[in-house]
């Protein structure tokens, strides 16, 4: 019981945060990634592997706003394409280097919603997470929006 009154399920699941989930085995580049997400008022939620990484945004508890995937290293695109063919899942960035095409292909084919360069992810990565975004509410952007762009 608080001074308002007593604290209800609905109290305490208007206080979550929205997680933020991330793939990426890099700790420095990470530590940059969780900053910005935490400014955004999201909660991050690191993976170091592809099963992971799918294993969280499937937890759904409370429900990923996006979920991020760091292209530089080993990614398995067959899990991530069964991850994307299921309804409702969270919008999924990825970023790598721009002279990969091989790996931008495999992430397109796989279904990410957007694939950037490691530059412009670096550049823009507090615009990128606004813009894709979406809140446990269902708000934010369509995730078909720009689908393998």
């Amino acid at each position: 019981m608080t001074d308002e009154g007593p604290v209800t399920d609905e109290v305490l699941a208007a206080d979550r945060v929205d997680p933020i989930v991330v793939l990426n085995r890099d700790l420095m580049f990470g530590v940059q990634i969780g900053n910005v997400v935490r400014a955004l008022g999201f909660d991050p939620r690191f993976a170091r592997t592809t099963d992971a990484f799918v294993e969280a945004i499937r937890r759904r508890d409370p429900r990923p706003a996006l979920g991020i995937v760091d292209m530089n290293g080993p990614i398995d695109w067959d899990t991530i394409a069964k991850l994307t063919s299921e309804p409702d899942g969270p919008p999924l960035v990825g970023f790598g280097p721009h002279v990969d095409v091989e790996g931008r292909r495999a992430a397109k084919a796989a279904g990410m919603t957007r694939i950037v360069s490691n530059g412009e992810f670096h550049r823009g990565m507090a615009e990128l997470i606004g813009r894709y975004a979406r809140s446990a509410d269902g708000g934010g952007p369509d995730p078909q929006l720009e689908r393998g762009r």
